[in-house]
């Protein structure tokens, strides 16, 4: 939704809700204490938000309130759809479990098997330089 409100000091203020409403550009000392809120709810992308204006000047601002339940469900759905992608959602293969998270790992830190199928330790690497030093 557009912003209703055009900010002059050139014209009188004006309040034509819903079409438009004429706002000077900035708040007086009477905006504190006179605020009223003009019309109804609105939604603006993710955000609910009214119009509150100064009933001596006329100064008008937008007040944003609270997220837009719609907005918050289409972020849902856009992370369902990510994690469906990535095989993390509810889609029809199968996640892995524990234990072959566990399984890949263990082959991960063992060296290649060697002819005679026996599995190599990890040995530490040594760097260059400190391979010559004594501690």
């Amino acid at each position: 939704m557009e912003n209703i409100v055009e900010y002059t000091n050139d014209a009188p203020a004006m309040n034509d809700y819903p079409r438009r409403i004429v706002s000077p550009l900035t708040p007086s000392a009477c905006c504190v204490a006179n605020m009223t809120q003009v019309g109804h709810s609105a939604i603006d992308a993710t955000w609910r938000f009214y119009y509150k204006r100064c009933a001596v000047c006329g100064y008008t601002v937008r007040c944003f309130y609270a997220p837009s339940l719609t907005a918050m469900f289409e972020a849902g759905r856009q992370v369902r759809l990510a994690l469906a992608e990535m095989n993390l959602g509810t889609n029809g293969r199968k996640r892995r479990t524990r234990a072959e998270i566990a399984a890949e790992r263990a082959a991960a830190e063992r060296w290649p098997v060697r002819k005679d199928d026996q599995a190599q330790p990890i040995r530490p690497l040594r760097h260059p330089r400190m391979a010559g030093s004594t501690a």
